[in-house]
């Protein structure tokens, strides 16, 4: 199976908020966002098996941002609490390796598929028309996709035979270039948005040069500020609001703890989305209406802290 729409994954992986489940009485939950680089060969949901099996029993953990098998590079695990961020960690710009072969294209646009077509790739061109892909663009998502066509996965009507046609849908582009040339192949360095698929940016580099092209490697670098070499590293919850940007709004004990309860705070700050922050510790999320903060996410395990402190004082 190709890449999963983002409404696959929040269903997947993003927990209920009335139903919040705890590992075991004793032991100590794990909470926040974590950086796998994913090797080939497996698929996002089975590359965080090893980091399930090190987890305390009945831990949330999800994965923002799919990787197809035959892709490598940076997965974010989100681990208890953090997946109810993944909205935010979707969001986040990603950086691709992206190897394109012209004059051959598969099925699949990748090298998992059947060969479609085939042309002569002639010499290297002498121009590249790489800014009619910069900025937001209309792109056509793959046949061999997990996007729905009247009601049915995409790839499973390909798979049946079927040609489901794919609407384009905008995306966002905001890097594109050449990092190695080894003609017919070409190796690409691409910064996106979400929702960009690499594999119809390969499919369209080709038709600009009236050729046939698919991936041959796709390597993630980057989701956002999270890089590769930071594999295995666990950031707190609080990482993934700082880096999609969210401002952040400081919560005294008591006002902690009327957020927790679900109450409204009169605060001085502009409309908009914030991040709940109280002890350096992420709270939850909150939007900001007529100078009022209404909690929209709050996290369980700060919760818990807020209340432990509550408590003593």
């Amino acid at each position: 199976m190709k890449e999963e729409d983002e409404e696959e994954q929040r269903a997947r992986y993003d927990p209920d908020p009335n139903m919040e489940e705890l590992p075991p009485r004793g032991v100590t939950p794990v909470h926040g966002v974590m950086v796998l680089d994913k090797a080939a060969g497996v698929s996002s949901a089975k590359a965080l098996v090893p980091l399930k099996r090190e987890l305390p029993r009945k831990t949330k953990v999800g994965h923002a941002g799919t990787l197809d098998p035959f892709a490598t590079g940076v997965l974010l695990a989100l681990v208890g609490d953090a997946t109810r961020l993944s909205d935010l960690a979707m969001a986040l710009p990603k950086t691709y390796i992206a190897t394109v072969k012209f004059g051959v294209e598969t099925d699949t646009l990748d090298p998992e598929g059947q060969v479609v077509a085939e042309a002569d790739p002639g010499e290297v061109p002498s121009t590249w028309p790489l800014e009619q892909f910069l900025g937001e663009i209309e792109q056509v998502p793959p046949v061999f996709s997990a996007l729905k066509v009247d009601g049915k996965r995409a790839y499973k009507l390909a798979r049946a035979g079927e040609a489901p046609a794919m609407k384009s849908r905008r995306v966002r582009i905001d890097e594109l270039r050449i990092v190695e040339e080894r003609w017919p192949e070409v190796v690409f360095e691409v910064r996106c948005g979400r929702g960009t698929y690499i594999r119809s940016l390969a499919r369209d580099l080709g038709a600009a040069l009236g050729l046939p092209a698919s991936l041959t490697a796709l390597r993630r670098t980057a989701i956002g500020p999270f890089l590769a070499d930071e594999s295995g590293v666990l950031h707190a919850p609080i990482t993934m609001t700082r880096a999609a940007g969210l401002p952040p709004i400081e919560l005294d004990l008591a006002q902690a703890r009327a957020i927790a309860e679900g109450r409204m705070l009169p605060v001085k700050h502009e409309d908009g989305p914030v991040a709940v922050v109280w002890d350096d510790l992420l709270l939850g999320l909150g939007e900001v209406r007529r100078g009022r903060l209404h909690a929209r996410t709050i996290l369980s395990a700060a919760r818990v802290r807020v209340g432990e402190r509550g408590s003593r004082e």
